[in-house]
């Protein structure tokens, strides 16, 4: 689920809200979908993987970072 939302929001043109992800992600666009997704949004926020320039407008944190990486950040390979 991380995974596809940092691949919207990377292949967005401009910032993109919560309500636009949900049905590029698959999910019906209701309240409770909307709202677990912003909060998603936020973690990734947290994690340095997207950046919240104006309140509830999202754009990727590094565009060029491997997307793959985001649901393996325990990965015993990494040598960071």
């Amino acid at each position: 689920m991380y995974r596809d939302i940092v691949e919207v929001v990377a292949d967005a043109a401009k910032p993109v809200q919560a309500k636009q992800i949900v049905p590029r992600i698959g999910l019906p666009a209701v309240t409770a979908k909307i709202e677990g997704t912003r909060g998603k949004l936020k973690r990734l926020v947290e994690r340095g993987w997207l950046v919240e320039g104006r309140p509830g407008k999202f754009t990727a944190a590094h565009p060029g970072r491997e997307v793959k990486s985001v649901n393996s950040l325990n990965d015993k390979g990494s040598s960071l």
